[in-house]
C-alpha cells in the first residue's frame, strides 16, 4: 500500500509541474486584443490543414471579411519559410509559425486566405488560425525609445532627419560612468581627428537630438562597467558600493546631471548583479532614486528577462515603480537558435510578465537592430550590412564569421523588416508602453530599407 501511495504521488507530482509548464506557456491571443476586435476568421473551412514543402492550405470564411492581421498556430515548430497569399497575391512572408505568430500587413478584403509552406522539416500542420482588423489600437503615451551612443548623437546631420523622425525617446548611452563613491565621470572621445572632452560630447550629443527631434524625450544611461579611478573593484562590486554605501551620493549626482545637461531622465544597465544581496542593493537604490528625482523626470532601467522575478534578481515590484522597464527582448536563444525570435521574445515575453505582475503599459519591448549566429557563437553583425540581402521579408542569411579561431559560413538570425513590423504592432494591440530600440547606428539609412522605417508604418497603421 506504502509502495502505491508512493507511485500515486510521483505521478501527481510529474502531472503537476506538467500542468505548470502548459500554464507557463502562451498559444491563445491576448485579451487586450480578443475582447476588443471580433475574430473574422471565426467559422472558417479549410481544405487542408497539413502538407510537404510546396504544399498550400486554403481558410475560407464565412463571406467576405476585411483585416489586417492573422493569427497562425502550428502542431510543432516545423515549417521553415511561408507566405500568406490573397487574390493570388502574396501579402505577407515570414520564416516560421511555431505555436503562436502575429501576422500584421495592410488592411484586405477577401474570402479566403492561402497558407503556401515554401520550406520546412517534415510534414507540417496548422492548428488554427484567426484574423482581426486592428484600428486605433495606438496610444499618444506608446514610446519609441533608441538607445544611441554618444559619439553618434555628437556626429548627427541632417542625412539623420528621417531616422530621427521615428523616435519619441533616445537614452544616451556609452559617455557617462560612475566610479564606487557614486561620483560621475564623463568619456572623452575622439571625434573627426578631435580630442573631445566628455563634458562638451554630452552636450553636443543633447543639442543635436533636440535639434533633429525636438519632441523627443532625452534620458542618459549610467555605467558602472569602467575602473575609472583604479579602485580595482569589479563591476558588480563598484554597484554595489555606488549604490548602497554611496547612494545619496549617486542620487544627488543624478540630479545634478538632470539639470546641468536638460535632461528629462536617467537610466541604468546594470549587466548584473550576481546574488540576492547585490540585487536588494539595486533594488533599493532604484526604489529610493524614483523618490528622489522630481515628478516629471523618467527612471527607467535596462533588464533581461532572467533577471526579472527571479529568487535573486529584481521584484516586479520594484520595476513597477520606474518610469519605464527596458526589456532586452534579445539574446535569448529559442530552439532553432534564434535570438530574438517573435514568439519566445514577444508574445511569450510580455505574456509572463504579465502573469507575474509586471505593469506592462511601463514595458518597452527590445528590438535588435544586429544580428546573432544561430549556433550561439559571440558573433554579432549590425542590420545595415545585411538590409539589402535580406529583402522586404527574411530574417536570416549566412554571413562568414570567425569565432573560435575557426572561419567558417553560419547561419545568422535579425530581426528583419517584417518581424519589426509584427512586433511593433503587437506591442502597440497588447497595450505595450512601447519599444525599444538597440542601437540607433545599426539601422540602414536607406528608407526602403529603414527598420525605423518599419517601426513608422506600424504606428500608422495602429493610428486608422
Amino acid at each position: 500500500m506504502k509502495r502505491l501511495t508512493l507511485i500515486a504521488l510521483a505521478i501527481l507530482i510529474v502531472l503537476t509541474a506538467m500542468l505548470i509548464l502548459a500554464c507557463c506557456e502562451m498559444s491563445s491571443t491576448p485579451r487586450a486584443i480578443s475582447d476588443r476586435y471580433e475574430d473574422v476568421a471565426g467559422g472558417y473551412k479549410a481544405d487542408t490543414r497539413s502538407g510537404n514543402a510546396g504544399d498550400s492550405a486554403t481558410f475560407t470564411f464565412e463571406g467576405v471579411k476585411t483585416f489586417n492581421c492573422l493569427v497562425l498556430k502550428e502542431r510543432g515548430d516545423i515549417i521553415d519559410d511561408y507566405e500568406v497569399i490573397a487574390h493570388g497575391k502574396t501579402i505577407y512572408r515570414s520564416e516560421a509559425i511555431g505555436r503562436y505568430k502575429y501576422c500584421s500587413f495592410p488592411t484586405v478584403t477577401t474570402g479566403s486566405v492561402a497558407i503556401k509552406v515554401n520550406a520546412c522539416r517534415g510534414k507540417w500542420k496548422i492548428r488554427d488560425i484567426e484574423a482581426y482588423l486592428i484600428h486605433d489600437s495606438y496610444t499618444p503615451s506608446f514610446t519609441v525609445t533608441s538607445y544611441i551612443m554618444t559619439d553618434r548623437a555628437y556626429k548627427l546631420n541632417d542625412s539623420d532627419c528621417d531616422m530621427m523622425s521615428a523616435s519619441t525617446c533616445f537614452n544616451l548611452f556609452g559617455g557617462v560612468y560612475f566610479d564606487k563613491d557614486g561620483g560621475l565621470h564623463m568619456q572623452d572621445f575622439l571625434i573627426g581627428g578631435r580630442s573631445i572632452k566628455g563634458e562638451q560630447a554630452v552636450r553636443g550629443a543633447v543639442s543635436n537630438i533636440r535639434r533633429y527631434n525636438p519632441s523627443a524625450s532625452i534620458v542618459c544611461t549610467l555605467l558602472g562597467n569602467k575602473d575609472l579611478t583604479h579602485d580595482g573593484l569589479d563591476t558588480q562590486a563598484r554597484h554595489s558600493s555606488a549604490m548602497g554605501e554611496h547612494a545619496d551620493a549617486l542620487a544627488d549626482a543624478c540630479n545634478a546631471l538632470i539639470s546641468q545637461f536638460g535632461l528629462d531622465g536617467v537610466s541604468f544597465d546594470y549587466e548584473y548583479p550576481r546574488n540576492r544581496k547585490e540585487s536588494e542593493i539595486y533594488s533599493s537604490f532604484l526604489t529610493e532614486l524614483r523618490q528622489t528625482l522630481p515628478r516629471d523626470k523618467l527612471l527607467t532601467a535596462a533588464f533581461s528577462l532572467w533577471n526579472i522575478g527571479a529568487r535573486d534578481g529584481i521584484p516586479v515590484s520594484v520595476l513597477n515603480t520606474l518610469s519605464r522597464v527596458e526589456l532586452m527582448t534579445y539574446d535569448g536563444f529559442d530552439g532553432r537558435g534564434n535570438h530574438s525570435a517573435f514568439y519566445n521574445m514577444c508574445a511569450k515575453a510580455l505574456h509572463d510578465l504579465d502573469k507575474m505582475g509586471l505593469d506592462i503599459s511601463k514595458a518597452d519591448l527590445g528590438i535588435p537592430f544586429y544580428c546573432r549566429a544561430t549556433d550561439r557563437s559571440t558573433y554579432a553583425s549590425d542590420y545595415a550590412s545585411a538590409a539589402d540581402r535580406l529583402g522586404k521579408w527574411g530574417d536570416s542569411l549566412y554571413n562568414r564569421i570567425t569565432s573560435g579561431g575557426k572561419s567558417y559560413d553560419a547561419l545568422c538570425y535579425y530581426n528583419g523588416r517584417q518581424t519589426v513590423y509584427d512586433k511593433t504592432c503587437y506591442a502597440i494591440d497588447t497595450g505595450a508602453g512601447g519599444v525599444m530600440v538597440w542601437h540607433y547606428s545599426c539601422d540602414s539609412s536607406d528608407s526602403e530599407l529603414s527598420l525605423y522605417g518599419a517601426i513608422k508604418r506600424a504606428v500608422a497603421s495602429r493610428r486608422q
